[in-house]
């Protein structure tokens, strides 16, 4: 009798927990498609096929889901992890290049990221008790100082120039990839984000190097992958 009314306390537990991944989700597709504002916790509940009373069940209003969606959102420098290869470890700028490439291509590839980023970019005007827009793009977007350090030790070794500001670049940077991202996201159709992932990528590291040392990654990159 004990052991049943576990087995069914454990049941009910994960049933919850499936329930409200599966209200995040559909507030992710439902915030991408109408805009925050104009998404209610009726339009929700209708495209997650449960009630409004289950909505409550987990969260006390449309702010809290919002931001619970955030808050669960892991960096995507971690979720590209699995598609990078880890052979430039002797070359900063090389790996670089492939991270942003990844980023790039990641967000080409998978319909999730391209709904967070359209809520980010596109549909969403921020308020009070709402996450920052700021601390957003903190947690998924780039690490100031990791980035930082990583142009640093490409500096160190003379793979980018020497006279860079590199607190300015990263401003560049930031607005470049930031860019891309959003009007690429005003019109998928426009081009092949995921192809051209590596043209626009090059394109912008080349004003990290005048000397033109950033051409010669594609080449490097190809015996990498013969190796």
């Amino acid at each position: 009798m004990v052991q049943d009314i576990l087995i069914m306390a454990k049941k009910t537990k994960a049933d919850a927990l499936k329930t409200r991944q599966h209200l995040i989700e559909t507030a992710i597709a439902q915030f991408a498609l109408r805009g925050v504002a104009n998404t209610t916790l009726n339009d929700i509940a209708d495209a997650a096929d449960v009630t409004r009373g289950a909505i409550y069940w987990h969260f006390e209003n449309k702010t809290q889901l919002f931001n619970e969606v955030w808050l669960q959102q892991p960096p995507l420098r971690e979720l590209i992890q699995d598609r990078l290869t880890g052979c430039w470890n002797d070359n900063p700028l090389q790996d670089l290049r492939e991270k942003f490439i990844a980023a790039l291509q990641y967000i080409a590839a998978v319909p999730r990221q391209q709904a967070l980023m359209q809520i980010l970019y596109h549909k969403c005007e921020f308020h009070n008790g709402m996450i920052s827009e700021q601390a957003i793009r903190e947690k998924i977007g780039f690490h100031h100082q990791s980035l930082l350090e990583v142009l640093q030790r490409c500096m160190d070794k003379k793979l980018i120039s020497g006279s860079l500001d590199l607190d300015v670049i990263l401003i560049i940077l930031h607005g470049s990839f930031s860019g891309i991202v959003k009007n690429w996201l005003m019109n998928p159709t426009s081009y092949d984000l995921y192809k051209q992932a590596p043209a626009l990528v090059d394109n912008v590291l080349k004003m990290l190097s005048p000397d033109g040392s950033v051409r010669q990654l594609m080449p490097n990159e190809q015996q990498a992958e013969e190796a």
